[in-house]
């Protein structure tokens, strides 16, 4: 594995540094207002699936596998079955295939370079800051594409094209019992099991001189051992034939997502045998997982969106670096919890909108929250 490291030192000016903070204020204002908009979203976004998925429980049908009821059509159905295919998947590239295969995904890590890039600061009198940034480079296998061309220290350390990429390859003819299931389906499966590896011997011609099993991994290469930049290695994982369940739609002997009254979709595939139960619990957990990630994601832009517009505040005091730190401190203290306040009371408002009994709730919370944490600070700080 190669390694190589560059460092590079720039100082910026006080006054370079107050007019990159003023200019940081209008950013600072886009990223709240993105804040909002998308937490405003998301909680529309939740509750419409929550409520989509209650309305598609209400009027799902247990249908048979065995034969397509025409009295179904249109109707959100739930069915168990055997899924198979009756065509042949395969990756043509490495020559992998099997009967019954419904799904296959290749998966591939290339041995390349990658920038690994880490800065420190430190404010010198007067307000100027000194940076001081580390490049280092080296070489390992990853499944992402490193584009070696927006390196800041590209010579020496350049990626080539990848021979091979990751892809997924799906039954043209998959069914599911007397249904034939739609690649749009197919796609959203996602309970793939890793496929052994296929022999040396058994790949294409043009692949076996410089193929080897090293452990869980095909890797092509001349030397698998010392592998060189441009060398890839490759997985395998498939869904195979066997029981499946589905939630969705019926149109005449296949299926399309079903579109609820909220303005959302309603179409899942799982393998084994799920009752119709549980495949909506999954559903409204997959929604709430959701959900909560969005919001970590509008608070943290909310966050730094603040600490943008107090930012000059911290600037102009680092002409003395001491007090630069403290009023740091305090800006940085007053954008968290201004960050907390509005992303709880963004959320109250939507929810007032959505969901009004919970959204009034949320406000008392985050209304407290703004008024009690800047007085349990100070009462901790007068203690100490």
């Amino acid at each position: 594995m190669s390694n190589d490291s560059f460092t590079e030192v720039t100082t910026t000016s006080w006054f370079s540094r107050i007019g990159n903070s003023i200019m940081g204020v209008l950013f600072g204002i886009v990223l709240i207002l993105v804040s909002v908009a998308l937490l405003w979203w998301n909680e529309g976004r939740s509750v419409h699936t929550a409520k989509g998925l209650a309305e598609g429980a209400k009027v799902t049908v247990e249908a048979s596998a065995d034969k397509v009821d025409a009295a179904n059509e249109g109707k959100l159905v739930h069915l168990s079955g055997k899924a198979d295919a009756k065509d042949v998947v395969k990756d043509d590239v490495f020559g992998v295939t099997s009967s019954g295969l419904i799904k296959l995904k290749r998966q591939v890590e290339l041995f390349q370079w990658v920038e690994e890039k880490t800065e420190t600061k430190h404010k010198d009198m007067g307000g100027s800051e000194t940076t001081v940034t580390e490049y280092n480079y080296k070489t390992k296998w990853d499944s992402a594409v490193h584009d070696s061309s927006s390196f800041h220290h590209a010579e020496g350390h350049a990626n080539p094209q990848p021979a091979y990429r990751s892809s997924t390859f799906l039954s043209k003819a998959a069914t599911l019992g007397a249904y034939r299931l739609p690649e749009s389906l197919l796609s959203t499966w996602s309970d793939d099991q890793p496929r052994p590896l296929p022999k040396v011997e058994e790949l294409p011609e043009a692949l076996r001189a410089k193929a080897a099993v090293r452990g869980d991994w095909l890797v092509i290469s001349t030397s698998p051992d010392a592998p060189k930049v441009g060398d890839a290695r490759v997985q395998f994982r498939a869904i195979t034939t066997g029981d499946a369940s589905v939630l969705s739609r019926q149109v005449t002997d296949t299926f399309e997502p079903f579109h609820t009254s909220f303005n959302t979709n309603i179409s899942r595939i799982s393998s084994g045998i799920q009752s119709k139960e549980a495949m909506f619990a999954s559903a409204q957990a997959e929604n709430a997982t959701l959900t909560w990630i969005l919001r970590g994601v509008g608070f943290l832009l909310m966050l730094i969106g603040l600490s943008m517009l107090v930012a000059p505040l911290r600037v102009v005091a680092d002409v003395i670096p001491f007090l630069g730190s403290l009023v740091g401190a305090g800006t940085g203290f007053v954008a968290f919890i201004g960050s907390i306040f509005g992303t709880l009371t963004t959320i109250g408002l939507a929810w007032l909108f959505y969901r009004p009994l919970l959204g009034i709730a949320l406000l008392v919370v985050a209304f407290y929250a703004l008024s009690h944490l800047p007085k349990a600070s100070a009462a901790k700080k007068a203690a100490a």
